[in-house]
């Protein structure tokens, strides 16, 4: 049964106490993506408030302090006090306005469809909506679309059962395999070109007339759901010769969390964060709900982060050298938050992640 989930609930879901604070601590330029201005993470810019026609950079980010000042129009202040400045309302407007954008409000909830960690009523804020104003919002259409022609194929199921991923996970995290690249003819022809290349599936070498698909024919591929729909899709190659990255993402789409929903489940309450889509079907087949970031380097967002307060983090990033520097500044990063986090030790079977610990024969971790 889909259980509503009130404002006290959401207040418990994210674990915010000072929900005043929470809002101070997202970074200053990604509020001002909220409200539509352009700001650097740091240093000077021109004053964005439309009562100051600012000629000379005046406007200043201190970004080791997560604040803000004009030296033309003397205000200053935090996250909260540039909504006020900006949009000229009082504080608990201010607040309440930017607390729905970053779905700290309980006023804005939908049913979504059944999907991967997605059985509960959730707020349609995502995770990192205050920074996809620098591309066109998601395709959920077009995506959707292009995983519904990609049953996966005999080839990709014996792949993923060969790294002991079950049946039940293969169908819950709904994994395709790509198939002819005449699918991507049969996608413009009725999305058009643009819309189709605006998605990032096509090549930088792409025309109207003569196109390239990113993803090779063959290739499993990962959808990226936020709440219930479709944001993103990540392919890996299964054929050893083939050439390139084994890994392929989107042309010119940011990347982003692999499994996020679990973020905003309030029923998930221990979440383990990995590297890539493989171990977070792992750690989920051995019962611990995870979220996976693209690439060692990856970073998650305030917002993200204050989304993992109340939770019961693990680290379970890859066993070797760069795995673990990771895990130490990560484990920094969630601290300024009042996020704790363990890393847990490397097994002593001598896995290297979380897929290799599945793979030995572990039902747990």
């Amino acid at each position: 049964m889909v259980a509503a989930v009130d404002h006290h609930g959401l207040a418990m879901c994210m674990g915010m106490k000072d929900d005043t604070q929470a809002l101070n601590s997202l970074a200053v330029h990604e509020v001002g993506n909220l409200l539509g201005i352009k700001l650097p993470t740091k240093g000077m810019a021109r004053c964005p408030f439309p009562s100051h026609d600012d000629d000379t950079p005046s406007f200043e980010i201190k970004k080791q302090v997560n604040r803000w000042r004009c030296y033309g129009c003397d205000k200053h202040g935090g996250a909260i006090d540039l909504v006020m400045a900006y949009q000229g309302t009082s504080f608990l407007e201010a607040k309440k306005w930017l607390a729905a954008k970053v779905g700290m409000e309980g006023s804005r909830w939908a049913t979504m469809p059944s999907t991967p960690n997605q059985q509960c009523r959730t707020s349609l804020i995502r995770p990192r909506q205050f920074i996809d104003t620098a591309e066109t919002p998601p395709d959920h259409t077009l995506y959707g679309e292009l995983i519904a022609r990609a049953p996966l194929l005999k080839s990709g199921a014996d792949y993923l059962l060969g790294r002991s991923l079950s049946p039940e996970i293969i169908a819950r995290f709904a994994i395709g395999q790509m198939p002819t690249t005449s699918v991507i003819g049969e996608l413009i022809h009725r999305f058009g070109y643009g819309r189709v290349e605006a998605c990032g599936l096509l090549s930088k070498r792409s025309t109207p007339d003569s196109y390239w698909p990113v993803f090779p024919q063959g290739a499993l591929l990962f959808p990226y759901f936020e709440v219930g729909m479709i944001v993103y899709i990540q392919a890996r190659t299964i054929i050893d010769d083939e050439k390139g990255s084994r890994w392929r993402n989107l042309n010119n789409r940011r990347r982003r969390l692999y499994n996020s929903d679990v973020l905003i489940n309030p029923t998930v309450r221990r979440v383990a964060i990995c590297e890539g889509a493989i171990d977070v079907l792992s750690a989920t087949q051995m019962g611990c709900e995870a979220f996976g970031l693209i690439g060692i380097s990856a970073k998650l967002s305030d917002a993200e982060i204050i989304l993992l307060r109340g939770k019961q983090v693990d680290i379970l990033l890859d066993w070797d050298q760069p795995g673990e520097m990771r895990a130490s500044s990560l484990r920094k990063e969630l601290v300024r938050f009042g996020v704790a986090a363990t890393r847990k030790s490397a097994p002593r079977d001598g896995s290297n992640d979380v897929n290799d610990f599945l793979r030995q024969g572990n039902t747990k971790i």
